[in-house]
């Protein structure tokens, strides 16, 4: 703060006023004198002008002037007792006279008594209000005894007269940044810097506020200009280092913060910022013992602990990630990001109970976050609580669609619907493996669930084509194929398979429509008593009639050609696979299944473009590519064998399938 060049100002203006008002009342002798003081104060030899004067007060003692001067000569040697002596005669001799109360307040502020100093300056303004430098004064005793509301109120009344006054908008632009009105102050820095480039010297003071203020590619330019003259100042070199880390100059930062500490290495506090700086620059081992240096000086610190188990938990250190997560949890237990925290590393560590806790605890707080929502149903999911995370798959997606989600929910299903089996509830079994069916259709648990329950429920026909889809699917599993063979065996009929014709050949039947059979729905029906009862050829009798009624029936189809195919009458069964396919030409099902009869011919070529339409038409379909492989091995294709197989590894999750694909490729490789 700089005030010294308006007091002498006033009390250079305090004597040429007080020498005009009473000079006239001083007599010769005592003039004289006064002048030869005037003199010795002019050459800066106090001590004898000190001595004239008192011989003046000495001859004239009731003149308000003498006095002045005299408290003026104690003033600038120091004896400030003396002085405020001297203006207390003098004001009694002139009680009206706003200078010498200005006089009295600039010592009593100089020797620290701001009490008294206001008091003078309040009775001088009280006097003489029209004095604009004496609101400065006021500002400045108010700036000294913290009333920054007051000091702000008078620095601005002077401004309004003396608006270019650079001392005052410096100290108004000083007690904005004490009061946190960090944009003000930059306002007044930036004009007075703009105004006076060559002058401005408050780089420092500056740059902070630009600091406070987020302006941090300024504030680093101005904290820089403020180093070059003070290169040792740890508070620059702190606040340069928070600037760069809040830029993500990292590199920079680092630099001033090293720096900082090798000035003073006992600025623990700042420890915290620089151990922050450590772990984004993944130097994870200096970042905790820096934490830990930090936590020492300040043990109740949550933020540190959580940041500290931050970078624990980056280095998979998930313990010492959860101590620390739980000491900052004890020490702020309503930091949401804290919860967060806790949860995940309690979910990791397969700590469900614990995980399901501060996920409830962190949706009080976000009921809505997907994330956290989404985290909770897996945590029902693992625990085994299907139901609650079903319902919580649900609700997530309806809201927005997400593979990951489906894909859970899908999972959460097949696991209950097996829950549900184990505990003979069949029929609800079936409707959740159903609904695992609807979100993808190609998961061969699901179908191989729905073949099972439905095998309970006596529905056979349904049963072998859902072994037969998971089967399939899964190509490669052993159990799915030894179950579907087995109940093939138990539920085999004993009608002969009929004597396969070329394609051309084969008419779909013609029946006579009776009123008994008119019903495409009961011929549907009818068509399915037949299949459970494994009267093969009457399901396809009853099926055929009903295409008949509805020709464009591509489900009934494929109950066509997959008796057909169950029967071995791979003729038959292609012929109204391509009947599906002139319907549905896109149909990736069909192009499938009949790659599957061509492949049982051994007529490898033809089941080859099979399945590349497959492909073509759906390229997640992942058996295409497992098919393909097998393919082109029976062809002695290795390459291509090997290809295809690669291909499907990379979108197959089946664990014994990719052990499977993985040795039939190491042995291609070896080949």
């Amino acid at each position: 703060m700089k005030t010294k060049k308006i007091y002498v100002s006033l009390l250079i203006l305090c004597a040429l006023i007080s020498a005009q008002n009473v000079e006239a009342k001083m007599t010769k002798e005592a003039h004289n004198l006064y002048q030869q003081a005037c003199a010795c104060e002019y050459k800066s030899d106090y001590k004898t002008a000190i001595k004239i004067i008192q011989q003046a007060i000495e001859m004239n003692g009731d003149d308000a002037m003498l006095y002045t001067k005299i408290a003026g000569l104690y003033s600038d040697t120091g004896n400030y007792e003396e002085a405020l002596s001297a203006y207390k005669k003098a004001v009694k001799l002139r009680p009206n006279d706003a200078f010498i109360y200005i006089s009295m307040g600039s010592i009593l502020q100089t020797i620290g008594d701001y009490e008294n100093a206001y008091n003078a300056f309040k009775q001088a303004q009280t006097i003489y209000p029209e004095y604009k430098y004496n609101y400065l004064n006021l500002a400045n005793i108010e700036y000294f005894r913290k009333n920054y509301t007051s000091a702000i109120d008078n620095y601005n009344t002077f401004l309004n007269a003396y608006p270019d006054h650079m001392e005052a908008n410096e100290n108004l632009a000083n007690v904005y940044s004490i009061t946190n009105e960090h944009s003000k102050a930059c306002d007044i820095y930036a004009s007075l810097y703009k105004k006076y480039p060559s002058a401005f010297t408050e780089y420092e003071k500056y740059g902070l506020a630009l600091f406070e203020t987020k302006q941090y590619q300024a504030a680093s330019g101005m904290l820089e200009k403020a180093l070059n003259g003070n290169e040792d100042s740890a508070l620059i070199n702190a606040k340069l280092a928070l600037t760069y880390q809040n830029m993500g100059e990292n590199e920079k930062s680092l630099e001033k913060f090293v720096r900082t500490f090798e000035i003073n290495p006992e600025l623990t506090a700042l420890k915290f910022d620089y151990a922050n700086l450590l772990g984004n620059m993944d130097k994870n081992n200096e970042a905790i013992e820096q934490y830990k240096d930090y936590l020492k000086a300040f043990p109740e610190d949550a933020d540190a602990y959580r940041n500290l188990g931050l970078v624990y938990k980056k280095i998979d250190n998930t313990d010492l990630a959860l101590f620390n997560f739980e000491k900052s949890y004890s020490k702020d237990s309503s930091n949401i990001e804290t919860k967060k925290e806790l949860a995940y590393c309690y979910h990791k560590k397969q700590d469900y109970n614990n995980a399901l806790k501060y996920y409830d605890f962190a949706l009080k707080s976000e009921p809505e976050n997907p994330e956290l929502l989404a985290n909770k149903a897996l945590t029902l999911h693992a625990m085994g609580n299907y139901v609650s995370a079903i319902e919580l798959y649900k609700e997530l997606l309806e809201k927005q669609s997400n593979e990951r989600l489906e894909r859970n929910l899908a999972a959460a299903s097949i696991a209950y619907g097996y829950e549900l089996y184990d505990k003979q509830d069949y029929g609800q079994a079936i409707l959740y493996f159903e609904d695992a069916i609807d979100l993808n259709d190609r998961e061969a648990s699901a179908h191989f669930g729905y073949a099972r329950a439905n095998a309970k429920m006596g529905c056979t026909d349904i049963a072998i084509a859902s072994y037969e889809k998971a089967a399939m699917l899964a190509p490669g599993n052993i159990d799915y194929a030894t179950e579907l063979n087995n109940y093939r065996e138990a539920n085999k009929t004993t009608t002969e398979p009929a004597v396969q014709k070329p394609i051309e050949e084969v008419p779909i039947i013609s029946p006579v429509v009776t009123e008994s059979v008119s019903d495409v729905k009961t011929l549907i029906k009818k068509g399915d008593e037949a299949y459970k009862q494994n009267k093969l050829d009457e399901a396809i009798d009853f099926y055929t009639k009903a295409v008949i009624f509805n020709p464009s029936d591509k489900f009934v189809m494929q109950k066509i050609a997959n008796i057909y195919k169950i029967q071995g009458n791979n003729t038959k069964a292609l012929s109204f696979y391509d009947k599906i396919l002139a319907l549905d030409e896109n149909n990736s099902d069909a192009y499938f299944n009949k790659g599957l009869v061509y492949a049982n011919q051994k007529n490898y070529d033809e089941c080859i473009k099979c399945f590349q339409k497959v492909i073509s038409l759906s390229p997640e379909y992942p058996y295409a590519y497992y098919s393909l492989g097998m393919a082109y091995e029976q062809k002695g294709m290795n390459d291509e064998a090997i290809e295809y197989y690669s291909l499907y590894s990379g979108i197959e999750s089946d664990e014994k399938m990719l052990n499977i694909v993985n040795q039939r490729i190491k042995n291609l490789e070896n080949k």
